[in-house]
């Protein structure tokens, strides 16, 4: 099932303050958490890319701050192990944190984390949701996870919800906590997409009309677009 937002939205997103991106919108009937994996080695950036400014702010305080922004308040950001000053900046965001002991495999495998964590302390119920927003996409404004949240509240048999692009999924994910147990049963050698792609029945795609949704940031030629 698809529908559409229309935003207008500007292009060159480290040329702006965090404070442009704000909405008033906030969603109270039901809790949702926010994951953002951050634990990644930034191999092809040859630097720490979450650290690296953009705008007023640097990459992680921008992608915790889309999401804070449009209402989502408890946030956990999954870090490598001894990943002190990303920890320290995204605690300095308003997140939680949670430390891996040992590295991870893929992403997939650091959500779960982030997952056991916020049920631990949260105990989320089947029709509550959580938000997956990988920490190298500082392109994302608070309007996708508005929309997102918005969409939820009007299909509520639709238990995740995804923006597009000219068809291609972008990010972030909205989810339903029903789908953690879902995740938790798939076989090693299987990622979230891989899971997704199965419940076709139960998502809801959204039109969006920005290619921002589908910027992430891997090379120094990624940064380079970014800030022009």
């Amino acid at each position: 099932m698809k529908t559409s937002a229309a935003m207008q939205i500007t292009d060159n997103l480290c040329g702006s303050s965090i404070s442009k991106l704000e909405t008033e919108a906030k969603f109270d009937t039901m809790r949702t958490f926010g994951i953002i994996p951050a634990a990644g080695k930034s191999r092809r950036m040859g630097r720490p890319k979450l650290l690296l400014p953009c705008g007023d702010a640097t990459v992680l305080e921008r992608v915790i701050a889309a999401v804070r922004t449009a209402g989502v308040e408890n946030i956990v950001v999954v870090t490598a192990p001894r990943a002190d000053e990303i920890a320290q900046l995204a605690r300095a965001a308003g997140a939680d944190v949670v430390e891996l002991a040992h590295d991870t495999p893929d992403m997939r495998a650091t959500c779960q984390f982030g997952l056991a964590w916020l049920e631990a302390r949260f105990n989320p119920s089947a029709n509550e949701r959580w938000l997956l927003l990988p920490a190298d996409h500082p392109t994302i404004r608070a309007d996708v996870v508005s929309a997102l949240l918005h969409a939820s509240e009007q299909y509520p048999d639709k238990t995740i919800i995804v923006p597009t692009f000219t068809g291609r999924r972008g990010h972030p994910t909205l989810l339903s906590w029903v789908h953690v147990a879902g995740i938790r049963g798939l076989a090693a050698d299987q990622g979230l997409n891989a899971y997704i792609r199965l419940q076709g029945a139960t998502t809801l795609e959204i039109e969006w009309t920005n290619e921002e949704i589908l910027r992430d940031l891997d090379t120094p030629e990624d940064y380079e677009r970014l800030s022009h």
